[in-house]
């Protein structure tokens, strides 16, 4: 099986840019961005080693700290974008959802970090051969002239480049802010016909999670405390739950792979689920070995995977075009495998 499900043609579709760095990607970063034996890269290696285990979700946005110096100007992000690409790219992975939150810095405005993102991602799946979109983020702990500044450069660059940004993700630290104070800038995206995929019940906020049900999107964002009723609603409502295993066990917002909610979700309801990385540079993963956890902890088959696989293709936000060729290249895959077995 693992053979199988390292060559098996992936769908990600809950990738933060900045948590997808790799260690060893971030070590080529520096490299690019500093040179060998510099003072900062010699720092940056030292931070790297200081790198221990997430044991709670609040430590995990701390590395986020870190992560958003690197790419504080044009070129590092330029390159941590392409990076990020390429490794999805090796791993297999043949469409891509990244999500960032567009950030100003001294010498780059929003509207310039996103002019770059769009820019590596037009260049880099060419190169990578991947299928790669944006979901532009609102990080619901900043303030909200900053979503309504964000907003507003979504719609104008997604009018600019279509084919690339796909919709946008509520994120962010799930103990600051609050859904109901972004509802209206969320609601004017919803009307301008944005995809929306929502971090949603990440942390046990039922009353917050009702709202954002209420409100109505496509994608919930881990889902960990949906209640029953909750899930009965996402299966109303075509709302599919996109399931970070070791992100949430390193997180600790789900205490081992035994008690996470993907397996009831799986087996146990009709809501749409699928299986992505989240932050595979922080937690040390890949789609691949989230696959390889879930055939390990919950004796997925290969019928399982492929129904997985489907799930993600229906759920992704790519065009139907784009969706035909992605399906046709994975339903090829499980006949060759089919074949050899």
């Amino acid at each position: 099986m693992e053979d199988f499900l390292q060559n098996l043609p992936k769908i990600e579709l809950h990738a933060h840019l900045h948590g997808s760095l790799c260690i060893r990607s971030i070590h080529e970063l520096g490299l690019q961005l500093y040179g060998d034996k510099t003072p900062k890269y010699v720092e940056l290696s030292k931070k790297l080693t200081e790198f221990d285990q997430t044991d709670n979700l609040k430590k995990c946005f701390h590395r986020f700290t870190f992560m958003h110096e690197l790419t504080s100007s044009s070129k590092g992000l330029e390159l941590a974008t392409e990076l990020v690409i390429r490794d999805f790219a090796r791993d297999k992975v043949i469409y891509l959802e990244l999500r960032s939150t567009p950030r100003c810095f001294a010498d780059m405005s929003r509207r310039d970090y996103l002019k770059v993102l769009v820019e590596t991602i037009e260049s880099a799946q060419k190169a990578h051969n991947i299928i790669v979109k944006l979901l532009i983020s609102i990080d619901r702990s900043q303030p909200t002239e900053v979503a309504g500044e964000i907003v507003t450069l979504a719609e104008e660059i997604k009018k600019k480049y279509p084919n690339i940004v796909k919709g946008l993700d509520l994120s962010g630290d799930p103990f600051q802010g609050t859904f109901k104070s972004l509802h209206p800038l969320l609601k004017k995206s919803k009307d301008a016909n944005f995809s929306l995929a929502l971090h949603c019940a990440e942390i046990d906020t039922v009353k917050e999670a009702q709202e954002m049900l209420d409100f109505g999107f496509q994608r919930c964002g881990h889902g960990t405390f949906l209640n029953e009723e909750q899930l009965l609603q996402c299966v109303k409502q075509n709302i599919t739950i996109e399931c970070c295993l070791t992100s949430n066990i390193k997180c600790a917002t789900v205490k081992s792979y035994d008690s996470h909610h993907f397996p009831n979700i799986f087996r146990n309801t009709q809501c749409r689920v699928v299986l992505c990385s989240d932050d595979c540079g922080i937690f040390d993963t890949t789609l691949t070995q989230e696959f390889l956890k879930a055939h390990k902890f919950y004796q997925l088959s290969k019928n399982d995977i492929h129904r997985l696989s489907m799930n993600a293709i229906e759920a992704s936000f790519a065009d139907d075009q784009e969706k035909a060729l992605i399906k046709q290249k994975v339903m090829e895959y499980f006949r060759e495998s089919s074949d050899n077995s």
